[in-house]
């Protein structure tokens, strides 16, 4: 009964998600902007787009950013410090389980754009919150966000998103039977040799999933990045997403944002496509 309407909603979602996709790749081929002539009168320009970005020292800036970004943040923090919440939710009591579990959702479920604002004046030099608990340290206010940018979006990023990762993985090791974990430790297995020989082997599947997942909205992040830093200072955070909108809405150039947009997807889906090879998934 439901098959009819799965097929609708598969059919507008690669109606909409399609057109979009072909539009923004024909686009890259283009030097359309918003402003003056190219407005009005847009001309196949072939891969010069693409060319520009590829010999930009400006884009493979951006690159850089974002590969920093990503494992910092994404990679290492979310999916790596959620692998390590799951394992320690699942030995301690029930009762600190779901206070823990609960203030890490909160976190999560805080609209993106309040995120950003709430870890602005957090970090507000000299009277933020952070600047006033450092203090009590004896160390002065600093201008963290202009000091530390990168390292301090990673935290935010890490802070806002650990949720996801951390209940994905830990329904995935709770669904692992308790019988084979015994029996695991009667053959003489440590903890390392449980976690590495037994439990990745039987979560890689979340794990993947977690992986990608976070990848594509690490790489896709913008709102928290341009709130906090708009890729300053002297594009230290100038990740791709920021730069893509800056060279589409502040210089107009909607040809090549559109190709650094192509770009960005090509490498997302790079990294999707290796994290399945390497974990191996299987289909």
């Amino acid at each position: 009964r439901g098959l009819p309407e799965c097929t609708d909603v598969v059919h507008d979602c690669v109606l909409f998600l399609g057109a979009a996709v072909l539009w923004a790749l024909w686009t890259s081929l283009t030097n359309l902007s918003l402003t003056g002539p190219h407005a009005l009168h847009v001309n196949f320009v072939g891969l010069e787009n693409f060319s520009r970005a590829l010999t930009s020292s400006q884009f493979w800036n951006s690159v850089k950013e974002s590969i920093v970004y990503l494992v910092g943040s994404g990679i290492v923090g979310q999916v790596g410090l959620g692998l390590f919440l799951a394992m320690f939710l699942r030995r301690i009591p029930t009762i600190f389980r779901n206070i823990l579990l609960t203030l890490i959702v909160l976190s999560w479920v805080i609209p993106e754009i309040v995120t950003a604002f709430i870890w602005s004046a957090y970090l507000q030099s000299p009277s933020g919150l952070f600047n006033q608990v450092v203090h009590v340290f004896k160390i002065p206010p600093h201008p963290w966000l202009f000091q530390h940018a990168m390292a301090f979006l990673i935290l935010a990023n890490i802070w806002r998103g650990t949720a996801f990762a951390t209940l994905v993985l830990s329904a995935a090791i709770e669904a692992v039977p308790k019988e084979l974990i015994e029996a695991s430790y009667l053959d003489g297995c440590n903890r390392w040799t449980l976690f590495s020989k037994v439990l990745i082997p039987l979560i890689r599947n979340s794990l993947v999933t977690t992986l990608v997942l976070v990848t594509l909205w690490t790489l896709s992040d913008f709102t928290l990045i341009y709130v906090l830093t708009a890729g300053g200072p002297s594009f230290s955070t100038d990740v791709l997403t920021v730069f893509t909108y800056q060279k589409s809405f502040s210089f107009y150039e909607l040809g090549y944002g559109s190709a650094l947009s192509v770009i960005l997807l090509l490498i997302s889906s790079g990294l999707s496509l290796t994290y399945i090879k390497v974990v191996g998934r299987e289909y």
